[in-house]
């Protein structure tokens, strides 16, 4: 039997979209979030259509003193191929004609719904960039958590880019500073298409519920073919163990300053890391309750670090002069 409500809008839907002079009434979408890491990323064409493979070079031919008269040993550098897996992002949106056309507001039920369709797709490519897992779900792409998991250098030589904030516990959150670059780190899409979310709208076309039975609906498309490329590790550093906890309560009970200098401290190590900031567009991310502690302290100018700057028109906290960015996709 279907299961009406679960997956198709219904009168019930199309009653509650309506305000008192029966026109589509705005909806109020309290479930967007800001996750501007996407106004960042940068897109490249992968050199294959499902993955992109990168050349690392990981050693450096060894140089000898010659003395007159004798030769030296021939001499090689090393290399290792690592491919990055392209997930395809997906889903349908099926709306019944008769419901779509009462009260001869087609356009604005339709744009209603695709509101919600596209805010789904960016918070879910916003989810996989910092958590996607092959090993949990081998449809999507490998996320920046799962390739940075680590403090032990024995079990992953970008270690060395993972920094323990100390926090213990279920309340805790990391920080990333990223550098976008074709050297550095970068999205990919497939070999010979286009990036970006994909909408084909099909119109008006037979469509069939759950038990098979066609009806008449309004059907739309929305894909998206992406993965993530991090051809340098060096390039991303990760603070991990923010207690997020600790950090509230502090904000709460006064001063900012007090609860934000240890975090200060491990991203002033962590900006340290990066071999050249200028070789991309570097950026910080981190959640919602991580950046207000550090507006704060820059609005109360008690790190010199943290300053205020503009940004493509908008001014936003730096940190040592790199744009700090909101991502509600990164838990606390």
């Amino acid at each position: 039997m279907s299961t009406v409500g679960m997956r198709s809008l219904t009168l019930a839907d199309d009653a509650k979209r309506l305000g008192p002079d029966k026109q589509i009434g705005k909806v109020m979408e309290i479930l967007e979030q800001s996750n501007e890491v996407l106004d960042d990323a940068m897109f490249l064409e992968a050199n294959n259509v499902t993955t992109h493979r990168t050349v690392i070079r990981t050693g450096l031919p060894e140089s000898y003193w010659r003395s007159l008269n004798r030769g030296v040993p021939k001499a090689k550098s090393r290399t290792v191929q690592v491919d990055d897996r392209i997930g395809i992002l997906e889903t349908w949106s099926v709306v019944a004609s008769a419901l779509a056309d009462l009260n001869g507001q087609q356009a604005d039920f339709l744009l209603s719904e695709e509101r919600a369709f596209l805010e789904s797709m960016n918070q879910e490519v916003a989810k996989t960039l910092f958590y996607g897992n092959i090993a949990d779900n081998a449809a999507a792409f490998e996320g920046l958590a799962s390739r940075y998991k680590t403090v032990n250098p024995a079990s992953a030589e970008c270690a060395a880019n993972v920094i323990d904030a100390g926090g213990t516990g279920p309340n805790c959150t990391s920080a990333w500073l990223c550098v976008w670059g074709d050297l550095s780190m970068h999205m990919i899409y497939p070999k010979g298409t286009t990036s970006g979310l994909r909408r084909e709208y099909l119109g008006r076309c037979p469509v069939v519920d759950d038990d098979a039975n066609e009806f008449m609906g309004y059907k739309t498309n929305y894909s998206w073919s992406l993965g993530l490329c991090v051809r340098d590790w060096r390039y991303v550093v990760r603070v991990a163990n923010i207690d997020t906890a600790q950090l509230d309560a502090l904000m709460n009970g006064g001063s900012a300053t007090a609860s934000g200098q240890a975090l200060v401290r491990c991203m002033i190590k962590a900006h340290n890391l990066i071999p050249n900031i200028r070789l991309g567009r570097p950026a910080w991310y981190m959640n919602r309750n991580v950046k207000t502690l550090l507006d704060l302290m820059a609005a109360e100018k008690s790190n010199g670090n943290l300053t205020m700057a503009n940004f493509a028109g908008e001014t936003v906290t730096a940190f040592k002069g790199v744009p700090i960015r909101q991502v509600d996709a990164l838990s606390n």
